[in-house]
């Protein structure tokens, strides 16, 4: 089972740059999310790990093993489409067997009615009959076998997808958006059923997403990508905790982490809205400038039972159950209605659900400085 090694891979097409310069190390059994914005790059850079499509410039390399010309069949990897990819006419069982069938493909079989019968006799094969049961327990997919796709749902439809990567066994597993086409409570089924598949085969996972849920809670390791540039690569804990530059810290996180164009004075904060922070106690880097961008994640931001704090005007309230979000302005901004309706000056804090703050309100708004993010104001890059 390899470690993948990306050393300065670049694609091109034509003249559009996709992806730039992408360098990085993955240790063998790791589950590997590539995460970003729509258009960044992350499904080319899958193509070219299954060998899809041509590198530009660069290197991968399975171990020690460069696979810039291997093709595909041989890079023993298994592909999970966005679309499923099932065949509508074969059942289940032959849908899951086609890889199988593939390796002992020759060329007569292009003869119609010399490959059906060849086909139909691979599947009756005792050995893939076996490895067909094997996967169709363990994706619970056992009373489906006779069935073709048309009649499963589609959670289904993306289990029998995963089974027929699964039945090759694979050194690595390649998995496209393989959630998007699903509703919220199957997204949510199914990212704990490949989480659980991940953990029994012990093999390495590349997933493709634009869903910071699914990166956060599946990945060990996340590569954010923007631009087909490399933003952050780290565990989920790293990414969240202490994001490279602006660009991360807005993409991760829902609601995204409250930024601020601030003055430093010294241990005093000034906020846009003229309050002011006390950073006594509190380690800060050395700045090279003191207008900088402050960064505080919403579960850093609490209510002020005594009073104190920051005077805010509630805008929005979304009761989830255990936890509740408030969106609001700061009282010293609340008069100018250009700031008030404008969403991208909302500012958030994720407090207890039992909360009983309604939009309108007036409060006070405490901040925890203890793992406050510092980051250029010219660059956005991260102080550390």
């Amino acid at each position: 089972m390899p470690k993948l090694i990306f050393k300065d891979v670049s694609k091109s097409f034509g003249e559009t740059l996709v992806i730039k310069n992408f360098s990085a190390e993955i240790p063998d059994q790791q589950f590997l999310v590539l995460l970003g914005p729509s258009g960044c790059g992350k499904s080319t850079m899958l193509r070219m790990i299954a060998g899809l499509i041509d590198i530009t410039e660069g290197q991968i390399q399975f171990d020690d093993l460069v696979v810039n010309d291997l093709e595909p069949k041989k890079r023993s990897v298994a592909f999970v489409f966005q679309s499923y990819a099932l065949y509508p006419h074969l059942t289940v069982r032959a849908n899951i067997a086609f890889p199988l069938l593939m390796d002992n493909f020759r060329w007569w079989q292009h003869i119609p009615v010399v490959g059906h019968f060849k086909r139909r006799a691979d599947l009756r094969n005792p050995e893939i009959q076996k490895k067909i049961s094997e996967i169709a327990e363990t994706m619970e997919l056992t009373s489906y076998l006779n069935r073709r796709p048309k009649t499963l749902s589609g959670g289904q439809r993306q289990r029998v997808a995963l089974a027929r990567a699964l039945v090759r066994d694979p050194s690595i597993y390649l998995l496209d958006e393989p959630l998007s086409n699903l509703d919220a409570k199957l997204r949510a089924q199914m990212r704990v059923e490949i989480t659980n598949l991940y953990q029994k085969v012990h093999k390495t996972f590349v997933y493709v997403t634009h869903d910071q849920v699914e990166a956060m809670t599946m990945g060990t390791q996340i590569i954010l990508l923007d631009g087909g540039v490399i933003q952050q690569h780290g565990t989920p804990k790293e990414i969240y905790d202490k994001p490279a530059n602006v660009f991360v810290a807005k993409f991760i996180g829902s609601p995204p982490m409250n930024l601020f164009e601030v003055q430093v004075d010294g241990q005093i904060i000034h906020l846009p809205s003229g309050d002011r922070l006390d950073l006594t106690g509190h380690s800060i880097p050395n700045f090279d400038s003191k207008r900088v961008i402050f960064g505080v994640r919403p579960e850093k931001l609490k209510q002020s039972e005594s009073g104190e704090g920051i005077p805010v005007v509630v805008r929005v309230v979304e009761r989830l159950g255990a936890e509740t979000l408030v969106a609001f302005n700061f009282a010293k901004q609340a008069e100018d209605s250009r700031i008030t309706k404008a969403s991208s000056n909302l500012h958030y804090m994720r407090i207890p659900g039992d909360s009983t703050l309604n939009s309108g309100d007036h409060c006070f708004v405490e901040f925890n400085l203890k793992d406050a993010s510092w980051f250029n104001l010219e660059t956005g890059s991260r102080f550390q």
